[in-house]
């Protein structure tokens, strides 16, 4: 809250309705904001949005990997999510070349759909696993914070810098027999459904500039 009246950018009212949702939010000490905004002007840029996707990416697979007996080169399906940060060459592809993963992988990269991204991701490599059998799939589920952080006083738009911090999560699906009896869950059903046609569903998370604010 210190750092946040700093910037300058909030009026009283604000950092007072952030500090109540702070407190509420149950979230520690052991959770952070990315590096861009530890300075004084925050410093949101493209190669500062990258560092934190590498970071959060990186680190989770290379837990997997170091946790389990999977290689890099096992995996056949490589689905990665991140609604706000989209850069070209894409995340998925930035995995690929990090770890070198082989050249007919099937990698996707989904991008803007919300907080359901990773319900979707899963749902999609459940998909896939049934049509490629015998293979690994891999679902990096993550969020970037670094050029999304709103200098405003529009409560609404507060929220998600009370609520989001670094971080990110892989899950590792496997349609091997062999896999049947260590794996920790089934995955059993996915239900999805589409609310895109009703207006107020489609706004309820709408990404936009900052508007100057009188």
């Amino acid at each position: 809250m210190e750092h946040s009246r700093l910037t300058g950018d909030f009026d009283e009212s604000s950092l007072e309705f952030q500090r109540k949702i702070l407190e509420r939010s149950g979230l520690g000490e052991e959770t952070y904001v990315p590096e861009a905004m530890h300075y004084l002007p925050p410093r949101p840029s493209m190669a500062a949005a990258r560092e934190e996707a590498e970071q959060v990416m990186f680190g989770a697979l290379d837990s997997l990997f170091l946790n389990t007996t999977i290689r890099p080169k096992d995996i056949g399906i490589l689905v990665v999510n991140c609604s706000l940060f989209n850069p070209t060459p894409s995340l998925s592809a930035m995995i690929v070349n990090k770890y070198k993963l082989r050249g007919n992988i099937r990698s996707f990269n989904l991008g803007g759909m919300g907080c359901s991204a990773g319900v979707i991701a899963v749902d999609l490599a459940k998909d896939l696993l049934q049509v490629h059998r015998n293979t690994y799939a891999v679902v990096v589920s993550t969020e970037n914070i670094t050029q999304n952080w709103y200098f405003g006083n529009k409560k609404s738009m507060l929220i998600p810098n009370c609520l989001f911090r670094v971080g990110g999560a892989v899950v590792l699906l496997s349609n091997k027999s062999v896999d049947r009896r260590r794996a920790k869950y089934k995955l059993v059903h996915c239900m999805r459904t589409h609310r895109g046609l009703d207006d107020k569903a489609f706004q309820c998370v709408y990404q936009m500039k900052k508007k100057e604010e009188k």
